[in-house]
C-alpha cells in the first residue's frame, strides 16, 4: 500500500457494510455506542498524527451504484480518509449501461465510467424528479489496450504500433494507429501468421477483447472508436446510417466470443496472456498496477504494456449526487487534497485547478515515483460518439441487448 509523505502508517480498518436488503430501503445515520465511539475516537487520531481534541461524530454510511470506478472506493486508504470526515461508503457494482437500465432511487449517489450512460440517467432522473441531479467530475482516464510484450513487438514489427519517444528503457508504453489494427482484425489475420517480429504460437485472430457491449462503458466507448475508424474518422448522423455502420463492425467485435465479466482482472491475472492478449481496459487500471509493482519491487512489469490508439477518446467518469449525502460525498472527492492525491496513487489523472484536461499533476506524480509518462491519452486526434440516440442504436445492434430509452 501506497502511504503518502509525512502520514505514519495506519492499523487497518475494518468497513462494515450494511445488509442491502436493509440498507437500499432506508437512509440512516450509525451513531455509535460508548465503546465504539472510543475505538473510533482512537482510529481519528492516527489521522491526526497524535492531535488529540478531534470531536467525536457520527458515521454517515453513504449508498453508490457504480461501474469500474469502485476500485476507487474500495481502497482502504480512500475508505480510511471518507471515514476522518465522518463518512462511509456503500457500493453495488454494476455495468455503467446496467446502472443507466435500473431504478437508482434507492442511492445516495451513481457513478457510471462514461458520459453517454450518465446522461442516460440524469434525463431520467430529471424527468421523474422535475430537478436536475448534482454532477461532479473528480479525475478522467482514457481507454487504452493492455497486452503484453511480445504481442506489442510482434504489432511493431507489422507497422502497427511503435514505442514511444521518451518512454525511457522499458518501454511499458505503444503509440498505435487505430486504422491499421482495424485492418489486421477485417483480415482475419491470426497472431501466428504476423511473422516480421516474435512468433507468437496463438491461432486465434488478432483483436482486443473487451467486456460486454450490453453494459460496460468500456466496451461502448471501444465500439465507438472503431465505428469511427471504419467510417473514415465520420460519425453517423441518422439512424439508418447507425444501423448500417453497426452491421459492418459487429463481425469485428464479436469474434471474441462471450465477452468477459472485467476485462482488466483477467488481463492482470498471472494467467491472463492466455485469457486476454489483448484488452480493452481503463489507463488507470494499468497505472496502479504498476505503481503497486514499483512500490514492492523497485521496477514495473516490464512485460505488460500498453497500446495507445493514436484516436483517442477520454473517458470522464460522472458522479451523479441524488441525495444530500450523495452531494456531500462528491464535493468531498472532488476538492479534498488528500483525495485528490489518492487519486492519482490509483492511477487516474485529475483535473488541473483550471478544470482543463491537462497531465501536469500526472506526469509529475508518476515521475516522482520512478514511473516513466506517457506521452498519449490527451491533445492527440480526437475520437468522437455519435448522439446518444445513435449510439443507443448501435450498441443494442452489436451486441443484441436490450434498448434503454433516453
Amino acid at each position: 500500500m501506497t502511504i503518502n509523505p509525512g502520514i505514519v502508517a495506519e492499523p487497518d480498518l475494518t468497513v462494515v457494510v450494511p445488509p442491502r436488503s436493509i440498507f437500499r430501503r432506508k437512509r440512516f445515520r450509525w451513531t455509535f455506542g460508548p465503546s465504539a465511539a472510543v475505538a473510533l475516537v482512537g482510529v481519528l487520531l492516527l489521522f491526526a498524527n497524535g492531535l488529540v481534541g478531534l470531536p467525536f461524530r457520527d458515521v454517515v454510511v453513504v449508498s453508490g451504484r457504480l461501474a469500474s470506478k469502485a476500485d476507487y472506493f474500495q481502497d482502504p486508504q480512500v475508505q480510511r480518509i471518507l471515514m476522518a470526515h465522518g463518512l462511509q461508503v456503500s457500493i453495488d457494482q454494476a455495468g455503467s449501461r446496467d446502472i443507466a437500465n435500473n431504478d437508482v432511487s434507492d442511492y445516495d449517489f451513481v457513478f457510471p465510467s462514461g458520459q453517454p450512460a450518465a446522461l442516460l440517467i440524469r434525463r431520467r432522473w430529471e424527468e421523474q424528479h422535475h430537478h436536475p441531479a448534482k454532477v461532479f467530475k473528480p479525475f478522467f482516464s482514457p481507454i487504452v489496450l493492455g497486452t503484453y510484450r511480445e504481442y506489442a513487438d510482434a504489432l511493431a514489427a507489422e507497422g502497427v504500433a511503435s514505442p514511444q519517444a521518451g518512454a525511457g528503457p522499458h518501454r511499458l508504453y505503444y503509440d498505435m494507429p487505430m486504422e491499421r489494427f482495424v485492418g489486421l482484425i477485417q483480415a482475419n489475420k491470426t497472431w501466428s501468421q504476423l511473422t516480421r517480429g516474435p512468433h507468437l504460437d496463438n491461432g486465434n485472430r488478432v483483436l482486443a477483447q473487451s467486456s460486454d457491449t450490453c453494459s460496460s462503458n468500456s466496451a461502448g466507448t471501444y465500439l465507438g472508436l472503431v465505428a469511427f475508424v471504419v467510417n473514415h474518422n465520420v460519425i453517423p448522423q441518422t439512424e439508418a446510417d447507425a444501423v448500417r455502420l453497426a452491421n459492418e463492425i459487429k463481425p469485428l467485435l464479436t469474434a471474441q466470443g462471450l465477452p468477459g465479466d472485467d476485462m482488466a482482472r483477467s488481463y492482470f491475472a498471472a494467467d491472463g496472456k492466455s485469457l486476454a492478449p489483448v484488452a480493452v481496459i481503463y489507463e488507470h487500471q494499468y497505472l496502479a498496477y504498476q505503481l503497486r509493482k514499483m512500490a514492492e519491487t523497485g521496477r514495473p512489469d516490464e512485460s505488460r504494456v500498453l497500446l495507445y490508439p493514436a484516436a483517442q477518446f477520454q473517458t470522464v467518469p460522472e458522479f451523479i449526487a441524488l441525495t444530500p449525502n450523495g452531494e456531500r460525498l462528491g464535493q468531498l472527492i472532488a476538492t479534498d487534497p488528500d483525495l485528490r492525491q489518492r487519486a492519482l496513487e490509483l492511477g487516474f489523472r485529475v483535473f488541473e485547478d483550471d478544470t482543463t484536461l491537462n497531465t501536469g499533476q500526472v506526469s509529475s506524480f508518476l515521475t516522482g515515483r520512478g514511473m516513466p509518462v506517457p506521452s498519449s491519452g490527451v491533445g492527440d486526434t480526437e475520437t468522437f460518439l455519435p448522439a446518444l440516440p445513435l449510439l443507443e442504436k448501435m450498441i443494442t445492434t452489436v451486441g443484441d441487448c436490450p434498448t434503454v430509452h433516453p
